[in-house]
């Protein structure tokens, strides 16, 4: 970080942190004239994160070196997001985009990584990574959303989580049984032909809890042949033998068909948003998921934490490609994917607390093996092309975390994670292709809190991040493309921050940030003369990420509630390095897809009981678009959407109704929220042109739940 930046931030942090102190010390001089008990402010509950790689222990926010967004489902449900990624889009440092075009594939990545081919941010369900790990992508239809009980948002490379995290890590937990026992039916519909149905059933029985869903969703679309068929059905079963034992074993199996309708020419999205370039585009996916979860309290202050999981994916897509010229080659392709997974994660946690000194160690580690084979095969107007490939991952990882609290306002946070790597690639029909690499890192974090009031703190935080090339980058693209010299991407993270409980009635959180990242990979070229060796993924020697996030949460009564989400996000290339033939990238180019601003907005009234009135409008600045790294061409146009929500709950008789009625993209804008530059081989005879993916316009949605808590057994 240098220090011109540095002493910007502590500038800025110093003044702001002056006035917050001074604002909530007025407020808490005000607050001892008054009787609480008279008083209508509604005070907000201290919220508590995981802090290790799994969650034995919990810390309060405020002393936690990380600015984490923790998102309940009590906050899905009032945000009326219909996917996981709708209810994760407002949180500071995350974007979401669509490159696909349809309702449950969109792409979200933290703090400027979305520009990156290979996804940065690392998914983790009941301690289990989710991530595919054959290009670390994340496929969120594959969560249930009724399911999750919450969500953490940890922004920044975060040692305990390990590789492939250096945007941040998205921590899911989903529900278990708890009292009273019930029974829920929703039925919901909206525009696009979409429909939802879903019935669940938890709560304890003895010294077990169960929680059960099943769900049936499907959509027309709002583009042409981006309909979409889901299947979800979850169950958890817990049990508790005695005190301070836990153990819970979960099944989760996913049944989708989804109609990717691709990208458009700009003056064809601008014309008719619905068309479809492609059609025929689809991926059919089936998951089955298992996992087991354990927690013992053992005599001595410890805690044991494990799980195992284990998990197959099966995937079929198929793509239909723009012909070279009006009338001339076609090209389809169908790709079968066969993923399995397991493996398995173990924690000790060791709490002391001696006077006013307390300690939480933590130390553990982590296997997972990957097999997953690949079966292409593409037909043209040149004849058939096939691809099988083989391909086995072996992870292992030890780590191990102290958080020390002195005394009631210094909290100091040090660890390591080593990480090992290796991956085995096969090419079934060339062997010259095949190829196997191993990858080591030891990553270090450290973080110091300070409490500047009793609900006030400042941090510091240090960190490093990094990410193993996956096998395509490395072996399965032939002589262009692959590099099997490829080193591993490598993070220098830094992060100061501020956090607030302003009074009873609100919450403030800020942060700045810096990631100096080493040896990012792109496709690159020397001379671009199209020779074996010469287009290849390269290691580019500089990048950046900076920025700014704030959120500000408030409810001064029981009438008004509402959330402000600022984001400033800087990415760019530190390193000069030719991209193609045409294109030369210099220091100070902006990564594509990656908007500077975002703020979100969202106002919630509740002028009777059970009623909730709210607006939510989110604006996204303008973006390069993907194949523009040398910012030379126009930008994707920034948009604002708005959205509206009402929903009344009323207690009858067993029970608790509830209904809702929600309308998207209020205004009806006509806005695109990825694109890229590519050749038009159609209209535009090989010129390279603006290819974007429209959003949907204005839509509907509405339904009605039933809560049946009266059980005659």
């Amino acid at each position: 970080m240098s220090t011109k930046l540095l002493r910007f931030i502590l500038a800025q942090v110093s003044v702001f942190l002056m006035c917050v102190l001074q604002w909530t010390s007025a407020y808490a001089e005000e607050a001892v004239v008054f009787d609480e008990s008279q008083s209508s402010v509604q005070q907000l509950s201290e919220i508590l994160v995981t802090d290790t790689r799994l969650p034995s222990i919990q810390e309060n926010i405020l002393a936690v070196p990380a600015k984490v967004t923790v998102i309940a489902a009590e906050d899905i449900q009032k945000s009326g997001a219909k996917t996981v990624q709708e209810a994760l889009e407002k949180a500071t440092g995350v974007v979401m985009y669509d490159q696909v075009g349809n309702a449950f594939e969109q792409r979200i990545d933290l703090r400027g990584y979305n520009g990156n081919p290979v996804s940065s941010t690392s998914v983790f369900v009941d301690g289990v990574r989710v991530n595919e790990p054959e290009f670390n992508q994340m496929n969120f239809d594959l969560i249930p959303l009724e399911t999750i009980e919450r969500m953490e948002i940890i922004p920044g490379a975060s040692a305990i989580y390990g590789k492939n995290a250096m945007g941040g890590v998205i921590n899911i937990r989903t529900k278990r049984g708890s009292e009273p026992r019930q029974m829920t039916g929703e039925t919901a519909l909206g525009s696009f032909g979409r429909q939802r149905y879903n019935l669940n059933t938890s709560g304890p029985v003895g010294k077990l809890d169960y929680y059960g869903s099943l769900s049936r969703e499907r959509e027309d679309g709002y583009r042409d042949g981006s309909d979409a068929k889901l299947w979800r059905g979850f169950g958890k079963v817990g049990y508790h033998p005695m005190d301070g034992t836990d153990l819970a074993v979960s099944y989760t199996y996913i049944n989708d068909h989804l109609g990717q309708a691709g990208s458009l020419p700009l003056s064809l999205a601008e014309e008719d948003p619905k068309a479809n370039f492609t059609p025929g585009d689809f991926v059919d996916r089936e998951n089955n998921f298992v996992r087991m979860n354990a927690q013992q309290d053992i005599p001595g202050g410890f805690t044991f934490t494990g799980n195992g999981f284990y998990r197959r994916l099966q995937e079929e897509s198929f793509l239909v490609s723009q012909p070279f010229t009006l009338g001339g080659m076609n090209s389809t392709s169908q790709n079968f994917v066969d993923t399995e997974s397991w493996g398995g994660t173990f924690q000790l946690t060791h709490e002391l607390e001696v006077g006013d000194l307390r300690n939480v160690l933590a130390v553990g580690g982590e296997v997972a093996w990957n097999d997953f084979k690949n079966r292409l095969l593409s037909l043209s107007d040149f004849g058939p092309f096939h691809i099988r490939r083989k391909s086995e991952e072996e992870v292992t990882a030890l780590f191990v975390q102290d958080t020390l609290h002195l005394f009631s306002d210094v909290v100091l946070v040090g660890g390591f994670r080593y990480d090992r790597n290796e991956l085995d690639f096969r090419d079934l029909l060339n062997s010259t292709n095949d190829g196997r690499k191993v990858y080591n890192r030891i990553t270090p974090r450290a973080g110091l809190t300070y409490f500047l009031a009793p609900q006030t703190s400042a941090y510091f935080s240090y960190s490093q991040g990094f990410r193993v090339p996956t096998n395509d980058e490395l072996f399965a693209q032939g002589d262009f493309g692959s590099n099997p010299n490829l080193k591993a991407v490598r993070s220098n993270n830094f992060e100061v921050g501020f956090k607030s409980q302003i009074s009873t009635w609100g919450d403030l959180a800020m942060a700045v940030y810096q990631s100096n990242i080493r040896d990012e990979i792109f496709f690159t070229c020397l001379a671009c003369d199209f020779s074996p060796g010469d287009g290849q993924n390269r290691n580019v020697p500089k990048t950046r990420r900076r920025g700014f996030e704030l959120t500000l949460k408030v409810k001064p009564n029981e009438f008004v509630d509402g959330v402000v989400s600022y984001t400033y996000t800087e990415a760019q290339f530190r390193s000069s390095f030719n991209i193609s033939s045409a294109r030369v990238v210099d220091v100070g180019d902006s990564f594509p897809l990656v908007p500077k601003n975002r703020l979100s907005v969202t106002g919630t009234v509740h002028p009777a009981k059970g009623l909730s009135l709210s607006l939510s409008g989110l604006y996204v600045s303008t973006q390069f678009l993907q194949g523009d790294e040398s910012n030379t061409r126009d930008r994707l146009p920034g948009y604002f959407v708005l959205n509206g929500r009402v929903a009344y709950e009323h207690a009858v008789p067993g029970g608790i109704l509830k209904g809702f009625l929600a309308v998207n993209n209020l205004l009806d804008n006509n806005y695109f929220t990825s694109g890229i530059y590519a050749a038009n081989r159609i209209t535009g005879g090989g010129a390279i042109q603006e290819f974007v993916v429209p959003a949907p316009g204005i839509g509907l949605f509405g339904g009605l739940n039933y809560r049946f808590e009266s059980f005659p057994f």
